[in-house]
């Protein structure tokens, strides 16, 4: 639900105005470092993550492109950057395949005639 105030923060942000973002920083860090580690399993890289979407956004200018929810526009940023992560995180996971040079050689004892 947005409130009168979230409207007339959006209304600031949209002129640059970084209080109106750092509101909506402090407004949602929390809930969206709960959501990316419900996702992630990892509550680092949760806070890692979402610290890093809200300085992509204000880099970029994203932020101008919330029409009517900051919320709802950073959750799905964060929803999409955990699938991207996760989809990372499986590929990374993918075994080597089993060599195929068959059983390892166990050293053997030297034939006394080779020792001189």
């Amino acid at each position: 639900m947005q409130t009168s105030e979230d409207t007339a923060m959006l209304s600031a942000l949209k002129d640059n105005n970084l209080d109106a973002y750092q509101y909506f920083f402090m407004k949602y860090y929390k809930p969206l470092c709960v959501k990316a580690c419900q996702m992630l399993g990892d509550m680092e890289k949760a806070k890692e993550m979402v610290q890093g979407l809200f300085i992509e956004v204000w880099r970029t200018g994203a932020y101008r492109k919330i029409d009517h929810s900051p919320g709802g526009f950073f959750y799905q940023l964060v929803c999409q950057e955990c699938s991207h992560l996760q989809a990372y995180t499986e590929r990374q996971k993918v075994q080597c395949p089993p060599c195929k040079t068959g059983p390892a050689l166990i050293p053997q004892a030297l034939h006394p005639q080779l020792l001189v």
